[in-house]
């Protein structure tokens, strides 16, 4: 039988993890390609969040990781 209460966590699990990853990134290249002397750093820093979800993501993914 089927755990639908499983599911259904993975797949809002999944949906907000990929929409937090894809919004990281969009921020970092906005942040990046703007003029400022704090905006870069926070590019930057966008991208490595969004970097390091990833590697979460694959951490929890792949079982001889844990």
């Amino acid at each position: 039988m089927i755990d639908w209460l499983s599911f259904l966590t993975v797949l809002v699990v999944s949906i907000v993890s990929a929409s937090l990853i894809v919004l990281l990134f969009s921020i970092g290249l906005r942040l990046v390609a703007a003029e400022g002397g704090w905006r870069r750093p926070m590019g930057v820093t966008a991208f490595v969040l969004c970097g390091l979800l990833i590697l979460f993501g694959v951490y929890l993914i792949i079982p001889s990781l844990h």
